[in-house]
């Protein structure tokens, strides 16, 4: 018993002795990382911007082949973009940034959190010395993956085709409408201005101007007509005032060749305007009361206007070429004058 004891006293002191001679190497743990990131609200086809952050103490240089480079990492994540931003802190120790940017290719059938892979980087080795290279390891991250479709899809029948679009007819032929009437009004405002239309002439004279009053308030009907009944007082008044109109002055039954030579677009209807003003000049000054023919005196009083029209129309014609025949003058005229200069 003696023996066994003694010989456990030797052992342990061996023991002992031995672990004392072997040296101990402390362990250099990496530096803490920070990482940034949203773990939530993705689904299939995010991308998810990480960025992780840590110091290196001063003598330590960080192994830029280290940092994974872009590429499909699994079956259903991706590294679409990362950068490295290094910089000097104000005890010469580094601060390294790193930004990720990865994307998902996959779904799941439940909302549940998914991991993007732990990432491992490191130091360079030292050109001398026995050290081996520091191990940075970027912790796993979690984040919460939504699904897209529903986790059982109960309709069974197909749904019918929904119909073509049909095309707006309405609103083209609205615009097509309207931009005719614009037309229409443009044409019918030019052929106004050129005085094209001959029942709405753009400077009437006063025989027109009597023509039209006849033809708008219709005062004389049909029945009247057919009767040859008198015109009324204020209806030959009217006569009187647009033949001294056209005449330029005031007319009596000696002055009345005035008219003619002021007017020569009625001498075609000299004998008809003579009757009629003879027989209203009885009628108004004498108790002589002549019949006047309504429908013959309507008749003369539409060929009147036409005919004055027509003199008009002639008259701005031959004033255009007159004022152009004048202006071609003076330019020459100036011309001459310059080149004699």
């Amino acid at each position: 018993m003696k023996i066994k004891f003694a010989w456990l006293l030797c052992l342990t002191f061996l023991l002992s002795s031995a672990f004392a001679a072997t040296p101990v190497t402390p362990t250099i743990t990496g530096p803490k990382v920070n990482v940034t990131m949203r773990d939530n609200g993705y689904t299939l086809g995010d991308t998810i911007a990480m960025q992780a952050e840590f110091n290196l103490a001063k003598g330590l240089v960080f192994d830029p082949n280290s940092v994974p480079l872009k590429g499909p990492v699994n079956n259903w994540l991706d590294l679409r973009d990362v950068t490295m931003i290094e910089s000097k802190n104000s005890d010469d120790s580094s601060h390294i940034r790193i930004d990720f940017t990865w994307q998902i290719f996959g779904t799941v059938e439940h909302a549940q959190v998914i991991k993007i892979p732990a990432i491992a980087l490191q130091t360079l080795a030292p050109a001398t010395g026995n050290t081996k290279p520091l191990t940075i390891i970027i912790p796993a991250q979690g984040f919460h993956l939504s699904p897209v479709l529903p986790p059982s899809i109960t309709e069974k029948k197909h749904r019918p085709h929904a119909p073509p679009l049909r095309f707006d007819t309405r609103t083209p032929l609205t615009i097509g409408l309207l931009c005719l009437g614009l037309s229409l009004l443009c044409g019918a405002l030019w052929l106004w201005l050129m005085d094209k239309i001959v029942w709405w002439p753009r400077n009437p004279g006063p025989i027109t101007q009597l023509n039209r009053q006849f033809n708008k308030t219709g005062v004389l009907n049909k029945t009247d007509i057919a009767q040859q009944t008198n015109f009324s007082p204020a209806h030959l008044r009217a006569i009187h005032k647009a033949l001294a109109e056209s005449a330029g002055q005031s007319l009596y039954p000696n002055t009345l060749d005035h008219l003619f030579e002021n007017a020569p677009y009625l001498a075609q209807e000299k004998p008809a305007i003579t009757q009629f003003f003879n027989a209203t000049w009885q009628q108004f000054f004498t108790n002589n009361h002549q019949a006047i023919q309504v429908k013959d005196t309507l008749a003369w009083v539409k060929r009147a206007a036409i005919a004055e029209r027509l003199f008009r129309a002639s008259q701005a014609k031959v004033k255009n070429k007159r004022t152009v025949l004048n202006k071609t003058i003076v330019n020459k005229t100036v011309v001459n004058k310059a080149a004699k200069a």
